[in-house]
């Protein structure tokens, strides 16, 4: 999701600062895109490592579902 808003948002920023001719204009894309696109790249890396986080949960709760099943078995 991130990625295509990144992805989205730099060619954007790309075909703004095609038609900057002035200060200004450069001030506008320093100041103001740059910054989102960085922090639309730190949602996007944030969210890349939640989830790998919440994989490896369901990776630790399935083996533990795994053993308790097993044990409970054994207890008949």
């Amino acid at each position: 999701m991130f990625d295509d808003v990144l992805g989205l948002a730099s060619l954007c920023a790309a075909s703004f600062r095609a038609g900057v001719r002035d200060g200004f204009g450069a001030s506008i894309a320093a100041d103001v895109l740059d910054p989102i696109l960085q922090e639309i790249d730190s949602l996007r890396m944030f969210n890349a490592e939640f989830q790998r986080q919440a994989l490896s949960i369901d990776m630790t709760l399935a083996d533990a579902r795994g053993i308790q099943e097993k044990n409970h078995g054994q207890d008949r």
